[in-house]
């Protein structure tokens, strides 16, 4: 019986990585036999931080690759446990610099012999380095790190099967016609760790953007995906001050009761990162606004730039308006983009399970 750890950020009950956390177990479960293998999630209740009682670890999903968990799987290493890298994606405040056209790019992340060091060594060991998008896999670049074998897995919370919608929610789906004429519009707070540092000029902006959609007959849906976003869903709708026009919902859903709900709108403009692939997954254009590295990272690594903006744009509520907006043929692009996506992730996320690399 190998035992294999799953390091994430769950127990939290954070719906992006406890969704990430049940797409390895799911996978798991049909890949792998239980009487061979036991997954062991990185829960509080559980001693974790000794790798040395597992046989493998994973560098789950979510922005994991930062000192403390790469600590953790260096030293998983060292004890010559199996590992791996599954969908892990970075983070942090960096500054966006003009690239290409009308692309931006992350500047150079700045850090420690030692933690490049270790980086380096960990993702030249795992047996299966798949990282959650581009802007991820140039961080390793930039430290220094080889790179070789590394796969753009993307995130695998894109390896959820949407549930067949409700008859109801039908018409929110990717197709020319959508007469539901709900936006929904997900809020909450990074407490000002974001791009610009104001979460009110966001909010702000927000507001305006759900008035101009209400003036153009659509109906708006507030919705948060953490606990502590609360406060902040329940500023901005007394900002927009149209409550006949208006549902606030801060209850905290499960994956699948988001993407059902989400099916009913006609688009959504998304905060938090896993908004965006609670819509992806039920087939509803979104719009992100991209507050941190990892929404950018996401993003590109969908193929979809366009559809981010950043949460200091000077023109963040006109922006996010039009990206609300969307036209029959760009719900029809977005729809085989996505599928398209969706199809790689597993691809590459799969892997690990049936070469037996765990």
């Amino acid at each position: 019986m190998r035992n294999v750890l799953y390091l994430g950020w769950i127990g939290f009950n954070n719906l992006g990585d406890e969704w990430m956390w049940e797409m390895f177990r799911d996978m798991a479960a049909v890949e792998l036999d239980p009487a061979e293998y036991r997954i062991i999630p990185s829960l509080p209740s559980v001693d974790w931080k000794n790798v040395a009682a597992y046989d493998s670890v994973v560098l789950g999903g979510g922005s994991l690759i930062i000192p403390g968990y790469v600590e953790l799987l260096h030293r998983a290493m060292e004890l010559g446990k199996r590992t791996i890298i599954w969908g892990s994606g970075h983070d942090r405040l960096n500054r966006l610099l003009p690239g290409e056209g009308e692309a931006v790019v992350s500047d150079a992340a700045v850090e420690s012999d030692d933690y490049r060091r270790k980086l380096d060594e960990i993702v030249a060991y795992s047996g299966y380095k798949g990282v959650r998008g581009p802007w991820t896999l140039r961080y390793l670049n930039e430290l220094g790190v080889r790179t070789e074998g590394v796969e753009l897995s993307g995130d695998s919370a894109m390896l959820m099967a949407a549930p067949a919608p409700l008859p109801e929610a039908a018409a929110g789906a990717m197709t020319p016609q959508a007469p539901v004429r709900r936006i929904g519009i997900n809020w909450g707070t990074s407490y000002n760790r974001i791009y610009g540092g104001s979460e009110a000029y966001v909010e702000d902006a927000l507001a305006e953007a759900a008035k101009a959609l209400i003036a153009q007959g659509r109906d708006i849906y507030l919705y948060s995906v953490w606990g502590p976003d609360r406060e902040a869903l329940q500023r901005l709708h007394a900002k927009i001050g149209m409550p006949e026009k208006t549902v606030l919902d801060t209850n905290v859903y499960g994956a699948e009761q988001y993407v059902r709900l989400l099916q009913t709108f006609e688009a959504t403009l998304n905060f938090k990162l896993h908004a965006n692939l609670l819509s992806a997954v039920a087939g509803v254009p979104f719009g992100c606004i991209g507050y941190r590295f990892k929404s950018f990272d996401l993003l590109y690594g969908l193929g979809l730039p366009e559809r981010i903006v950043a949460a200091d744009d000077p023109k963040l509520a006109a922006r996010l308006t039009e990206l609300a907006l969307v036209s029959p043929q760009e719900r029809v692009r977005l729809a085989a983009v996505l599928a398209a996506k969706k199809r790689e992730t597993h691809e590459s996320l799969v892997r690990p399970f049936r070469e037996r690399l765990l």
